[in-house]
Protein backbone atom coordinates (compact mmCIF):
# COMPACT_ATOMS: atom_id res chain seq x y z
CA UNK A 1 0.00 0.00 0.00
CA UNK A 2 1.04 3.56 -0.69
CA UNK A 3 0.13 6.79 1.10
CA UNK A 4 0.47 10.13 -0.64
CA UNK A 5 0.21 13.50 1.05
CA UNK A 6 -0.38 17.06 -0.01
CA UNK A 7 1.16 18.03 3.30
CA UNK A 8 0.59 21.32 5.09
CA UNK A 9 0.40 22.62 8.61
CA UNK A 10 -3.31 23.43 8.46
CA UNK A 11 -5.04 21.05 5.99
CA UNK A 12 -3.36 17.93 4.59
CA UNK A 13 -4.86 15.94 1.74
CA UNK A 14 -4.12 12.22 1.73
CA UNK A 15 -4.71 9.31 -0.60
CA UNK A 16 -4.21 5.56 -0.28
CA UNK A 17 -3.30 3.40 -3.29
CA UNK A 18 -3.06 -0.39 -3.38
CA UNK A 19 0.01 -2.26 -4.63
CA UNK A 20 -1.29 -2.17 -8.22
CA UNK A 21 -1.71 1.62 -8.09
CA UNK A 22 -5.50 1.69 -7.72
CA UNK A 23 -6.87 4.60 -5.67
CA UNK A 24 -8.53 3.18 -2.55
CA UNK A 25 -9.45 6.25 -0.49
CA UNK A 26 -8.83 9.97 -0.29
CA UNK A 27 -9.61 12.52 2.39
CA UNK A 28 -8.09 15.33 4.46
CA UNK A 29 -7.12 16.04 8.03
CA UNK A 30 -6.91 19.42 9.72
CA UNK A 31 -4.77 20.59 12.58
CA UNK A 32 -5.88 23.08 15.20
CA UNK A 33 -4.82 26.39 13.65
CA UNK A 34 -4.44 28.16 16.99
CA UNK A 35 -2.50 25.42 18.79
CA UNK A 36 1.25 25.78 19.33
CA UNK A 37 3.36 24.42 16.48
CA UNK A 38 4.62 21.43 18.47
CA UNK A 39 1.02 20.31 19.15
CA UNK A 40 0.13 20.64 15.48
CA UNK A 41 3.19 18.62 14.46
CA UNK A 42 2.26 16.03 17.08
CA UNK A 43 -1.21 15.83 15.54
CA UNK A 44 0.35 15.21 12.10
CA UNK A 45 2.40 12.39 13.65
CA UNK A 46 -0.77 10.91 15.16
CA UNK A 47 -2.67 11.17 11.87
CA UNK A 48 0.14 9.26 10.16
CA UNK A 49 -0.06 6.63 12.92
CA UNK A 50 -3.82 6.33 12.42
CA UNK A 51 -3.51 5.90 8.65
CA UNK A 52 -0.67 3.41 9.04
CA UNK A 53 -2.68 1.37 11.54
CA UNK A 54 -5.67 1.29 9.19
CA UNK A 55 -3.94 0.75 5.83
CA UNK A 56 -0.50 -0.64 6.71
CA UNK A 57 1.17 1.32 3.87
CA UNK A 58 4.88 0.75 3.35
CA UNK A 59 5.67 3.69 1.09
CA UNK A 60 4.84 7.39 1.41
CA UNK A 61 4.92 10.09 -1.27
CA UNK A 62 4.75 13.71 -0.17
CA UNK A 63 5.27 17.21 -1.47
CA UNK A 64 8.76 18.55 -0.94
CA UNK A 65 9.38 22.01 0.53
CA UNK A 66 10.18 24.75 -1.90
CA UNK A 67 11.23 28.34 -1.40
CA UNK A 68 8.34 30.45 -0.19
CA UNK A 69 8.15 34.24 -0.38
CA UNK A 70 7.27 34.28 3.32
CA UNK A 71 10.07 32.94 5.55
CA UNK A 72 7.65 31.93 8.34
CA UNK A 73 5.59 29.85 5.91
CA UNK A 74 8.73 28.17 4.62
CA UNK A 75 9.88 27.34 8.16
CA UNK A 76 6.50 25.84 9.07
CA UNK A 77 6.47 23.70 5.92
CA UNK A 78 10.01 22.57 6.73
CA UNK A 79 8.83 21.54 10.22
CA UNK A 80 6.00 19.54 8.66
CA UNK A 81 8.44 17.84 6.29
CA UNK A 82 10.83 17.03 9.14
CA UNK A 83 7.94 15.49 11.07
CA UNK A 84 7.06 13.27 8.10
CA UNK A 85 10.71 12.25 7.58
CA UNK A 86 11.14 11.35 11.25
CA UNK A 87 7.84 9.46 11.29
CA UNK A 88 9.01 7.44 8.26
CA UNK A 89 12.35 6.74 9.92
CA UNK A 90 10.84 5.52 13.19
CA UNK A 91 8.22 3.41 11.39
CA UNK A 92 10.52 1.93 8.73
CA UNK A 93 8.45 3.38 5.88
CA UNK A 94 10.19 4.29 2.64
CA UNK A 95 9.38 7.66 1.12
CA UNK A 96 9.86 10.01 -1.81
CA UNK A 97 9.50 13.79 -1.66
CA UNK A 98 8.57 15.57 -4.89
CA UNK A 99 8.55 19.27 -5.66
CA UNK A 100 5.24 20.51 -7.09
CA UNK A 101 6.92 21.35 -10.40
CA UNK A 102 8.26 17.79 -10.60
CA UNK A 103 5.06 15.86 -9.87
CA UNK A 104 3.08 18.12 -12.20
CA UNK A 105 5.62 17.47 -14.99
CA UNK A 106 5.42 13.69 -14.45
CA UNK A 107 1.60 13.85 -14.74
CA UNK A 108 1.74 16.24 -17.68
CA UNK A 109 4.28 14.12 -19.57
CA UNK A 110 2.26 10.92 -19.12
CA UNK A 111 -1.30 12.23 -19.48
CA UNK A 112 -0.95 15.55 -21.32
CA UNK A 113 -2.53 17.48 -18.45
CA UNK A 114 -2.09 21.25 -18.53
CA UNK A 115 -2.25 22.53 -14.96
CA UNK A 116 -1.94 26.26 -15.73
CA UNK A 117 0.60 28.85 -14.67
CA UNK A 118 -0.79 30.42 -11.51
CA UNK A 119 -1.29 28.56 -8.26
CA UNK A 120 -5.08 28.99 -8.58
CA UNK A 121 -5.06 27.60 -12.14
CA UNK A 122 -2.87 24.67 -11.08
CA UNK A 123 -5.17 23.77 -8.17
CA UNK A 124 -8.30 24.05 -10.32
CA UNK A 125 -6.66 22.10 -13.15
CA UNK A 126 -5.77 19.26 -10.81
CA UNK A 127 -9.30 19.11 -9.33
CA UNK A 128 -10.75 19.00 -12.88
CA UNK A 129 -8.30 16.29 -13.97
CA UNK A 130 -9.26 14.11 -10.97
CA UNK A 131 -12.94 14.69 -11.77
CA UNK A 132 -12.34 13.59 -15.37
CA UNK A 133 -10.14 10.55 -14.60
CA UNK A 134 -11.82 9.24 -11.43
CA UNK A 135 -15.29 10.82 -11.68
CA UNK A 136 -14.73 12.11 -8.13
CA UNK A 137 -15.48 15.50 -6.67
CA UNK A 138 -12.56 16.26 -4.37
CA UNK A 139 -11.00 19.20 -2.57
CA UNK A 140 -7.85 20.86 -3.89
CA UNK A 141 -5.84 19.13 -1.15
CA UNK A 142 -7.25 15.71 -2.04
CA UNK A 143 -6.70 16.30 -5.77
CA UNK A 144 -3.06 17.22 -5.20
CA UNK A 145 -2.53 14.20 -2.93
CA UNK A 146 -3.95 11.90 -5.63
CA UNK A 147 -1.75 13.48 -8.31
CA UNK A 148 1.35 13.28 -6.09
CA UNK A 149 0.61 9.60 -5.51
CA UNK A 150 0.09 8.91 -9.20
CA UNK A 151 3.35 10.69 -10.08
CA UNK A 152 5.18 8.65 -7.45
CA UNK A 153 3.63 5.41 -8.71
CA UNK A 154 4.65 6.28 -12.28
CA UNK A 155 8.23 6.85 -11.14
CA UNK A 156 8.25 3.57 -9.20
CA UNK A 157 6.85 1.90 -12.35
CA UNK A 158 3.77 0.64 -10.50
CA UNK A 159 1.72 2.54 -13.09
CA UNK A 160 3.03 1.69 -16.53
CA UNK A 161 2.19 2.88 -19.95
Amino acid sequence: MYLSLDNALRVTGWSIFNDQGKLIKTSTWETNGVAPIEQRLGQIWQELNNLHNEYNFNYLFFEDCYKQPNLETYKKLAFVQATILLWCYFNDVKYAAMLPSHWRKVISDKYGVKFGKTRVEQKQGCVQWIKTVFNKDVTEDEADSIAIGIAGLIEKKVIKG
